[in-house]
């Protein structure tokens, strides 16, 4: 059988950089405890449950937000995720009196940023991204004023009568779905600017799945949870190749390679090499 193992692989540097301040606050007896994670740091199950198993707890729920989450943590540190957060979240952790760890990627604070930069000057700002996504939430925490638009047919629902407009994204979204959406834009307000943020480790990840060579099955590894990794498997699907979503050995211990001569192997940007590597060698 021959395997391709498709590059990149491994965290991406927002990752590295969210997942080294969790493990440095759980080791620091300077740090207040316990450790409360604002929902998962990343999404990746198996690299948050090394944290619960060093005492931090993940405070997380699919029916509340992270401004309502707060409300279960009584004391200690709370560590805000790769995803970012809003001011909302920011100013009642405070007055909690918890204290406060940000995890947020560089990325994603550099957008927040830029949206506020532009509403202050009075543009409408349209933000594409998915709808209950940690990352989108704490973007339209920013201001009620942002528009969020998930795919094309928003576009109906949205009227603009702003000359001056300012165009962004989440990080983690498909490259082609996100394209087809900015030309749209761009049809019906050709002066809008356009910000393309999604992330250096996204597009690269997505652009070797999209490049692949044909294969008998395109095996993506990652969190069912994660955007990025669900990106990745919708891009090889688009090419046409048999894909599958696991997020580690065990959910193909079953399964029947017997008529696979081919396998491309790819992950997510927050998905542990470890993973791959169990994958590859079963």
């Amino acid at each position: 059988m021959k395997i391709t193992k498709l590059s990149p692989q491994g965290y991406c540097q927002g990752v590295k950089t969210a997942l080294n301040r969790v493990i440095k606050a759980i080791k620091d007896e300077s740090i207040p405890k316990p450790i409360y994670l604002l929902g998962p740091v990343i999404h990746n199950d198996y690299a948050n449950k090394i944290f619960t198993d060093n005492g931090a707890i993940i405070i997380q729920s699919k029916s509340k937000s992270r401004l309502e989450l707060l409300d279960e943590i009584p004391n200690g540190t709370v560590i805000f995720s790769a995803h970012g957060v809003s001011p909302a979240v920011v100013e009642k952790a405070l007055i909690k009196g918890l204290h406060i760890i940000d995890a947020s990627c560089g990325k994603v604070k550099i957008i927040h940023n830029k949206i506020n930069k532009y509403l202050k000057l009075n543009y409408t700002c349209i933000y594409i991204g998915t709808l209950g996504h940690p990352e989108s939430e704490a973007v339209l925490g920013l201001s009620d004023k942002i528009i969020l638009i998930q795919n094309i047919s928003d576009l109906n629902s949205v009227n603009i009568n702003n000359d001056n407009i300012y165009v962004t994204n989440q990080t983690t979204l498909s490259i082609i779905d996100t394209k087809n959406i900015y030309e749209e834009i761009l049809k019906r307000y050709p002066n809008a600017i356009i910000d393309n943020n999604i992330c250096d480790a996204t597009t690269k990840r997505q652009l070797a799945v999209l490049n692949q060579e044909p294969c008998d099955l395109c095996i993506v590894v990652g969190d069912s949870k994660s955007s990025n990794t669900k990106k990745l498997a919708s891009i090889s699907r688009q090419v046409n190749i048999p894909t599958l979503l696991i997020e580690s050995v065990d959910n193909i211990i079953d399964y029947d390679f017997s008529n696979i001569n081919s396998i491309s192997i790819t992950s997510g940007a927050s998905t542990p090499r470890i993973l791959v590597y169990d994958i590859i060698k079963h």
